[in-house]
């Protein structure tokens, strides 16, 4: 049975439904990584943005923009923010953060189903309330680095031709999107995060359009924050003994 918000069955609180809103939105948003040219990682040209949201939150600035022609059903999302740490730096830690399994209260699983030098295949589950459905996808995630400019882009898009057969009554979700970061000096980083997923059944639009937003929003305020417990782990561990301290494009 599709997810349906505005009539949410009996037995099931608004509190209740929102939480199962909020487990989609997460799993889109952790399939939420490039190649290294300036187009999308379709192939397909880059959409026309309209600003839709500035903000400062501690310091921290950071800028929203919806597609000025979205496709209906599958919203696309920009966010852009600077980063205080260096490109290979932020490209590297989101990579450890996407590809790692795990397995979360809200229910959801993730899975690494392969490894390569320059990416990952990476299965997620989110197993919701039984009245309504479950939603899963694969996707193929692809880090590729520009040596002569310094940009680094992880890209990925749904790969579901590699999962077997769904089970009855559970929904594929697509997706596709990229972050680029880019070297700002000293040692910082200019990042844009890009999203276009689908939560599928029947939630209505505004919900949807607001509830993916967020999540776009959540994900660059998630990378900061891992970021900075990099950041203080590396400055409370000690160099390893008889190694000299390397700077942070060293790989």
């Amino acid at each position: 049975m599709p997810t349906n918000y505005r009539n949410a069955p009996r037995g099931i609180s608004n509190r209740s439904a929102m939480r199962v809103l909020f487990a989609l939105a997460l799993l889109v948003s952790h399939a939420g990584v490039a190649q290294a040219e300036s187009e999308p990682a379709t192939g397909a040209q880059e959409p026309s943005w309209e600003l839709a949201l500035h903000r400062a939150d501690d310091g921290f600035q950071w800028t929203v923009y919806e597609e000025a022609q979205p496709i209906p059903g599958r919203p696309a999302f920009r966010v852009e923010a600077r980063f205080e740490a260096a490109p290979r730096i932020a490209a590297d830690t989101l990579m450890a953060s996407m590809s790692e399994e795990t397995k979360t209260t809200s229910g959801e699983r993730r899975r690494l189903l392969e490894r390569t030098p320059d990416g990952a295949l990476v299965h997620t589950y989110i197993d919701l309330p039984f009245m309504f459905s479950d939603r899963e996808l694969a996707i193929r995630i692809r880090h590729v680095a520009d040596r002569e400019t310094g940009i680094h882009r992880i890209s990925w898009r749904d790969a579901n031709e590699h999962l077997s057969p769904p089970d009855d009554g559970v929904l594929r979700l697509t997706t596709e999107g990229y972050w680029e970061f880019r070297p700002l000096s000293p040692h910082g980083t200019q990042a844009v995060y890009m999203t276009r997923a689908e939560i599928g059944g029947s939630l209505p639009k505004a919900v949807g359009d607001r509830l993916l937003r967020g999540q776009a929003v959540d994900s660059v305020k998630r990378l900061r924050r891992l970021l900075a417990e990099r950041q203080t782990m590396n400055v409370a561990a000690p160099p390893p003994e008889g190694l000299a301290p390397q700077s942070s494009e060293a790989r």
